[in-house]
């Protein structure tokens, strides 16, 4: 099975773009998140994929909503996060890149605690964004100091070595001040 690429949208990692944004963050890349960021209560992914956030977070004793606008075999399908009116305490989530900043935006409403997003390092630029993290509770930047991979949903195409700076964006709604900038090992 191979991704369905958008019309000449190839990116620089070397895959084709997926049709639905659609790409797996590794597992090593949430345990990561796991050990530098205490989560306390119950948990969402709204853009759960195949099921790498939300297993990771079960594993480490965590309740986690899996959620997905399209079905890929795991969580509960179709739910739109964007129109959802849903409430947890926090929200960790790989979103599509086309739609991440609405995600972000969207999140912050829905969690009460934390909200956490991997994204690449690059979305720290731009101006809307700017005015974004400006007026939002962001706590933390972590910097992964490892590449990360992040190959298309639903092919076989396996990891590779990651050609793209990533970092988790997380959000703390009793956080005030400047956010850090922290490097993942």
């Amino acid at each position: 099975m191979s991704a369905k690429p958008a019309k000449g949208n190839a990116r620089s990692s070397g895959y084709d773009r997926n049709e639905n944004d659609w790409y797996v963050e590794p597992a090593w890349s949430v345990e990561a998140l796991l050990r530098a960021v205490t989560f306390e209560g119950v948990c969402w992914d709204p853009a759960c994929g195949g099921g790498n956030i939300p297993r990771t977070l079960e594993a480490h004793g965590l309740v986690c909503l899996a959620t997905d606008l399209v079905d890929r075999g795991f969580g509960h399908t179709p739910v739109d996060f964007l129109q959802s009116d849903n409430a947890v305490h926090n929200i960790i989530t790989n979103p599509p890149f086309d739609i991440s900043l609405e995600f972000a935006q969207h999140a912050l409403k829905a969690a009460t605690r934390k909200v956490a997003i991997i994204q690449r390092l690059a979305w720290l630029e731009g101006q809307k964004r700017g005015e974004f993290f400006r007026s939002t509770p962001l706590s933390r930047v972590l910097v992964f100091s490892r590449r990360v991979s992040m190959p298309p949903g639903g092919t076989d195409i396996p990891a590779k070595g990651g050609s793209t700076a990533y970092a988790w964006f997380v959000w703390d709604h009793r956080h005030t001040g400047e956010p850090r900038i922290e490097f993942l090992p």
